[in-house]
């Protein structure tokens, strides 16, 4: 699939979360046994019924997993960044792939080969409980995704989508950049862009948030989770 001889920098490895808490050593062994891959914009890394032996890290750019409808409809998943990893559950159960990955910017990439990662697994405890989380973590995630687009409005999907962007960023102060275009984010809570951008700006005119191109502040977080718990502002005091 990939041809071998761009090394990976150690250093880099320091931001995919997969690899968090390893030991130095490990790390470098991971390094030295995987490659770099390098991508412009819009380009498929991996398509509909494709079979990869390892998987991917991120470590700059963002790229989008998605699924095709009969119709040709496209149904973002999730917005992959740097630190992300995927291409697990393919690998491990030697299946065709029954999504896409296509890039949403330059991107530079880690690729780690199957028997790279057997080998960490079958040596490396450590190693076994870091990839056990990181596939739970995108468990749970899913089955939050498939809540809030069963279960919530359009509103109230917005409004968890900017909480829980909110929550994982670093900024204290309720700071949520937008990782991807809009569609690409509205998609991701199976609404229209149209629906997305309406609902956002609805929020601004009442005073929730602020918007700033593709940043977002929430200027008041505790009325915009009563939203999200199915109350209005006004009734939650």
């Amino acid at each position: 699939m990939h041809s071998t001889g761009v090394p990976i920098d150690v250093d880099m490895m320091e931001g995919l979360t997969l690899f968090n808490g390893l030991g130095r050593e490990r790390v470098e062994a991971l390094a030295d046994g995987g490659w770099t891959v390098e991508h412009a914009r819009s380009v498929r890394v991996i398509g509909r019924g494709d079979h990869i032996d390892g998987l991917y890290g991120v470590f700059d750019g963002r790229l989008k997993l998605y699924m095709l409808s009969c119709n040709g409809d496209e149904r973002v998943l999730r917005v992959l960044r740097p630190g992300d990893t995927f291409g697990e559950a393919i690998m491990f159960n030697a299946i065709p792939s029954p999504v896409y990955v296509e890039t949403l910017s330059p991107a530079r990439l880690g690729y780690f080969p199957r028997e790279l990662i057997n080998e960490a697994l079958a040596s490396d405890p450590e190693f076994t409980n870091s990839m056990l989380r990181g596939m739970s973590v995108m468990m749970r995630e899913l089955i939050q995704d498939l809540e809030t687009c069963c279960m919530q409005t359009a509103m109230q999907r917005t409004v968890s989508y900017l909480l829980r962007e909110a929550s994982a960023a670093p900024s204290p102060n309720l700071e949520v950049n937008l990782p991807a275009p809009k569609a690409v984010v509205a998609s991701t809570l199976n609404i229209s862009a149209e629906t997305f951008s309406r609902e956002l700006h609805r929020l601004q005119g009442e005073g929730f948030i602020e918007i700033n191109r593709r940043t977002i502040y929430l200027r008041d977080p505790e009325a915009l989770q009563t939203m999200v718990d199915g109350l209005s502002p006004e009734t939650s005091h």
